[in-house]
């Protein structure tokens, strides 16, 4: 089981930082659900966006922060099964800001409103 122990403290403090903040001023349509003891796997419920095929469900959706996030991109993984071209049949999600558009300066928002 991982726990925060695994992550340097700076990452924790930014982590914590970025976490107050999508509580206090959630993404439109986004729940993020935190085990205090593991930021290194982080939950967000998605609502459908209206509009689309997707709308009136709820997906979760799994971050996986490895040690040296920011410098590598969190893994990002539906848990609810979802078939969408952007997501492979594992539930992995394969856009590029998770992959070769990665920033070390975009924060868990942006991760989370561009999926």
């Amino acid at each position: 089981m991982a726990t925060n122990k695994n992550l340097l403290p700076s990452v924790i403090k930014q982590l914590s930082k970025e976490l107050k903040n999508l509580n206090d001023s959630p993404a439109e349509g986004i729940n993020v659900v935190v085990n205090d003891d593991d930021f290194s796997s982080i939950f967000a419920d998605i609502k459908g966006p209206v509009g689309t095929p997707y709308e009136n469900g709820i997906f979760r959706m799994k971050l996986i922060l490895s040690s040296d996030f920011p410098q590598s991109p969190p893994k990002g993984y539906f848990v609810t099964k979802i078939f969408h071209p952007n997501i492979a049949t594992n539930g992995e999600i394969c856009v590029n800001t998770l992959k070769k558009d990665w920033n070390p300066s975009l924060g868990l928002r942006h991760v989370l409103t561009v999926i």
